[in-house]
Parts: C-alpha cells; sequence; structure tokens
C-alpha cells in the first residue's frame, strides 16, 4: 500500500506505480516487505520508515536498482508515471515474452514430474 493511500491523502495513479514497485521486490524477494509484520506495523512502517528495497540490494543490477527507485519514491511529484517506467532501460532492455514460453515449459515438466 502506497503511503499516501496508509495517511489517507488524496491519491491518483501514482498508487500503481507505488504498488508496481513493491511487486518488483516480491518477485525478488519471495516476499513483500514486511512480511512477518502485522498488517497495521506494516503499514505504519511503510509510511513512516525509508523506502524499502529488496533484502539483498548487491544482488540487484545498477538499472532495476533505478527502476525500483523510479517507482518507490515517497513524493509522488518526483514517481515515475507508467510511461515514463515504458522507456526505462531496464524494460528497454527486456527480451520479448515469448522467450518465456521454453522457461515456462520447462517448469510445467518438472512440476509434472512431482
Amino acid at each position: 500500500m502506497a503511503p499516501e493511500v496508509i495517511s489517507k491523502m488524496p491519491y491518483g495513479t501514482e498508487v500503481d506505480i507505488w504498488s508496481l514497485g513493491i511487486m518488483v521486490v516480491e518477485m525478488v524477494d519471495g516476499e513483500p516487505p514486511y512480511f512477518n509484520e502485522t498488517p497495521i506495523s506494516a503499514m505504519k512502517k511503510l509510511r513512516d520508515e525509508p523506502v524499502p528495497s529488496v533484502k539483498n540490494i548487491q544482488r540487484v543490477s545498477p538499472v532495476l536498482k533505478d527502476f525500483l527507485s523510479c517507482m518507490l519514491t515517497r513524493d509522488t511529484q518526483q514517481r515515475s508515471s507508467a510511461s515514463d517506467l515504458l522507456e526505462h532501460p531496464f524494460l528497454l532492455q527486456a527480451g520479448p515474452p515469448r522467450c518465456l514460453v521454453p522457461l515456462v515449459e520447462q517448469y510445467r515438466k518438472r512440476m509434472s514430474l512431482c
């Protein structure tokens, strides 16, 4: 949940950008920030503490670090828009979606053996 939502301030599409950043953190770490906290404690930390980041930031590429910083910015005026993010080098360097097909097929085969 974006800090401005927790603080009950007016908000717009910027909250979706924050949520995308949190989802990226979750994809890297395997769990959302403050996963072991109570919901109230997690919301207070999201509102009051430094912006969350991945647990092992040294394992993250510089371009992904920058991508995250564009989304996880408290100042909504400084937070990137969806259009800006679509032009970010992290997304521009990504392969076409079809490159995922072999990985998904390999995963399905592995799961069918279980």
